[in-house]
């Protein structure tokens, strides 16, 4: 449990990471990642709780004697120093002498594509250089834990895209215990072994990505996730009924909610279910098509040849295998 100055930042927080294995951290702003790492590297301490690390309680000890690295946003390199004695510089404060200093330094410099930088000063390079050397010095002060707080935030989409590939792949490497916080999905999604999801200070759910995206436990986890389409209904001898139309549905009868995520919605001629094409948005990749009638607006993602036009009435298939019922304590809950 942490407080902030006028409120409650973490309440009852409780996530167990796996060793060797990356987790993201996901949720909107103010939800409480940044504080999570900044507990879990000893930077800030909790008014109750525990901070365990491979079962021993280490709430009470230092940041430096924790063994956790931290990677800020901003990649925090000292301007003063060549890029060769940044990467060094958590061994020289270990009195590594300076020789195994420079061999272990020039080796990080290229498992992270940067030797070529390491005579220069860190001002005027790029942020994703910046970056790699701001991992690379983490990484030389070998801990067993990193902890990386939205690394990529600030820098172009092509650098991104580059440097996922570079942590997914040191941390598979080092056999790292990551904890990875981020705002965007879909890089939780591409980067992690599980996904935990924080929203109002506490984690409403941790699972593997695949589960987390497409088994949310409630309506705010599916919403923050992109599953828009939450279909309140009631069911009935395996169908959802609503409005004259019905949906495939497991469980009890009575009252609930499923969700579809909008890749999993298609256009199919042949289906009962019939909707109108009210909005059709480019995004780039693919179009986002906004389907209304029966009382249901859905959202669907095409990236076919074939698409329809505003005001068609189109089939909509809501595959069987891919509807969710939402547990039943949250059936027809509210935001």
């Amino acid at each position: 449990m942490v407080h902030g100055a006028a409120r409650r930042v973490l309440d009852d927080v409780g996530l167990d990471i796996p060793a060797g294995t990356l987790t993201a951290v996901v949720g909107p702003s103010g939800a409480g990642k940044t504080t999570l790492l900044r507990v879990a590297a000893g930077l800030a301490t909790p008014d109750a709780g525990r901070v365990l690390k491979d079962g021993r309680d280490v709430t009470a000890v230092p940041a430096h004697e924790r063994g956790i690295g931290l990677l800020f946003q901003q990649p925090r390199l000292f301007p003063n120093l060549s890029v060769a004695d940044n990467v060094a510089f958590a061994l020289r404060a270990a009195g590594v002498d300076r020789s195994d200093r420079a061999a272990m330094a020039a080796e990080l410099l290229e498992e992270f594509g940067v030797a070529h930088l390491r005579g220069r000063r860190v001002r005027g390079l790029s942020g994703g250089e910046q970056q790699r050397i701001a991992l690379a010095r983490a990484l030389a002060a070998k801990p067993s834990v990193l902890l990386l707080d939205e690394p990529l935030s600030a820098l172009d989409p092509e650098s991104r895209d580059d440097l996922r590939r570079v942590i997914r792949r040191t941390q598979q490497q080092h056999g790292l215990s990551m904890v990875y916080v981020t705002h965007d999905r879909v890089e939780a999604a591409e980067m992690s072994d599980r996904v935990a999801v924080l929203l109002d200070g506490a984690v409403a759910q941790h699972d593997t990505a695949r589960a987390v995206f497409e088994r949310p436990s409630n309506r705010k986890v599916a919403s923050f996730l992109g599953s828009t389409n939450l279909i309140d209904v009631t069911v009935k001898d395996g169908w959802a009924h609503i409005n004259g139309t019905r949906l495939p549905a497991d469980g009890p009868d009575g009252p609930a909610t499923v969700a579809i995520r909008p890749e999993r919605v298609s256009i199919n001629a042949a289906s009962t279910l019939r909707l109108r094409v009210s909005e059709v948005i480019y995004q780039g990749t693919h179009h986002r098509l906004i389907l209304r009638g029966h009382g249901l607006e859905l959202e669907a993602l095409s990236t076919g040849l074939d698409l329809p036009t505003l005001n068609d009435q189109v089939g909509v298939e809501l595959p069987r295998e891919d509807l969710w019922r939402l547990p039943t304590h949250d059936a027809g809950a509210t935001e």
